[in-house]
């Protein structure tokens, strides 16, 4: 009975800090303030060479990030605990011809789903809670972006940061990491145009591997045997090629 108060009273701040967040960016975006136009600039690097599928932009804000994924061919869904943010991503997207598909929601209530997504973009939201749906919610070869502030911006920032050295390494154990940055730069989120130390992680759900294996780019069944060169014999077995020591026939 005490772990389930415990739980409840935890997701009960949750809400009133997701709720409460959401009614501070409603006053904001309602003055006409834009906090960033253009993407993020690490999503657009590293998305460059995926192919699009499904995109799942976890805290859209204006929906600078699910635009830029729309306009390159992804199916895209967004949700943020900000109604009026998402009605201005609703808006932009019809104005640009764009289709997204804009939600209010937050990360607590919002069910990411199983096997669902090809890419998910984390940039500066709660990814330390995150963390746990995504691999689960990712494709086979689905990918999740993230980007925010190492604990070292409190030095430099009071909006402080949330990650020590290599600690974003770890929040994904069951995904492969393709790419991870650690470097002062300018964060696209914020108005004081300052240098932070930003993390900045590219990970990838593995794909289911096929049996057998590949010989000059052809199928080679599990059991199946090759000659190189009309030397040496390879037999294939589950984790690739064994030499044999036989002669080739």
């Amino acid at each position: 009975m005490r772990r389930l108060l415990v739980s409840l009273s935890l997701l009960l701040l949750c809400f009133r800090i997701a709720f409460g967040q959401a009614s501070e960016y409603n006053a904001i975006y309602k003055e006409g303030k834009v906090f960033a136009h253009k993407p993020n600039a690490f999503l657009v690097e590293v998305t460059r060479s995926r192919r699009p599928g499904k995109a799942l932009d976890v805290g859209m804000g204006q929906g600078r990030n699910s635009l830029y994924l729309a306009r390159h061919g992804w199916d895209v869904t967004g949700f943020d605990a900000s109604d009026e943010g998402v009605r201005l991503a609703r808006t932009e997207a019809a104005h640009l011809g764009l289709k997204i598909a804009a939600l209010v929601n937050t990360f607590e209530q919002f069910d990411f789903g199983e096997n669902r997504w090809d890419l998910i973009v984390l940039t500066y939201e709660p990814t330390r809670t995150i963390a746990p749906k995504v691999a689960r919610a990712l494709t086979a070869g689905g990918a999740v972006v993230v980007e925010d502030r190492h604990r070292e911006t409190r030095k430099i920032w009071p909006e402080g940061g949330l990650f020590d050295d290599n600690e974003l390494l770890f929040l994904f154990p069951g995904l492969r990491v393709l790419r991870y940055e650690d470097v002062w730069a300018r964060s696209d989120w914020q108005a004081e145009r300052l240098n932070e130390r930003l993390v900045r992680l590219l990970a990838e759900k593995p794909r289911v591997e096929e049996p057998g294996c590949l010989w000059r780019g052809k199928a080679v069944p599990e059991g199946g045997a090759i000659c190189w060169d009309h030397a040496a014999r390879f037999l294939c077995k589950d984790g690739g090629w064994l030499f044999t020591h036989e002669n080739c026939s």
